[in-house]
């Protein structure tokens, strides 16, 4: 009986608590602060190139529609012509090669951050911890001052998800208040913007994954400010402070 009962606390010793595993994540993720906010700020300063060089395709373009329009196709009407058509597609293709480098920082960057919170949920599992019913997190009171979300107007907790329509009044739902019972495969969206028309765009999946890393690291900061050259973690401006 005595055996029995030293397996049992053997077994119970090699599981840790949700507030263990979550101090443990954090403290591996402080150098991953440097890594975001230089990709940030590649993205920030890849963001004002590109629209630099879509002003000069807009401007490239209007003047060869302009002297096309114009253009009484003697010859030397056409190698004008044909000067600001090349001008215009160079300045297309300048734009275009830009754009793909941004999508390659935010790829980059979503990959570094989705590994984090793969390796979070693989702790959580491995330990046997549900962050929707466990004492250590449900017995805790909330700061007024916390950042709220869902429908209910509550801070963070437990399982959360965000609705992937990028004008989303809420942004983040509390896993009981949607229904939810598991993660869903592909794009979710909230019943308010289940059919509202949705155009995704190119970043969608970095910003989600930026907002997932930070409800998870720094809860407490919020993510209603967000911006590219405003992130919401105090660590990542101390380090560009830096």
């Amino acid at each position: 009986m005595d055996q029995e009962t030293n397996d049992t606390h053997s077994i119970d010793n090699e599981f840790k608590s949700a507030t263990e595993v979550l101090d443990d994540y954090i403290d591996s993720i402080y150098n991953l602060g440097s890594e975001v906010v230089q990709s940030l700020t590649e993205l920030q300063i890849l963001d004002e190139q590109l629209e630099k060089l879509r002003a000069i395709y807009k401007e490239c373009q209007e003047k060869y529609f302009e002297i096309l329009e114009e253009s009484d196709q003697s010859d030397e009407e056409e190698k004008i012509v044909s000067y600001w058509k090349d001008k215009t597609e160079k300045a297309y293709d300048d734009a275009l090669h830009k754009q793909d480098e941004k999508i390659a920082v935010a790829d980059k960057l979503y990959s570094l951050i989705s590994r984090h919170l793969e390796r979070l949920d693989e702790e959580l599992v491995r330990n046997n911890i549900n962050l929707e019913s466990n004492d250590d997190i449900s017995d805790l009171e909330f700061d007024p001052n916390e950042t709220l979300y869902c429908f209910c107007r509550r801070p963070e907790f437990g399982n959360m998800i965000q609705c992937d329509h990028p004008r989303c009044e809420n942004a983040w739902y509390h896993w009981d208040c949607v229904g939810l019972t598991q993660q869903p495969s592909g794009q979710w969206f909230c019943p308010d913007c289940e059919f509202r028309p949705y155009e995704p765009n190119p970043l969608d999946n970095l910003m989600h994954a930026i907002e997932s890393f930070a409800i998870y690291s720094y809860p407490s900061q919020g993510l209603d400010d967000f911006t590219l050259s405003n992130p919401p973690f105090h660590c990542f401006r101390d380090y560009h402070a830096a």
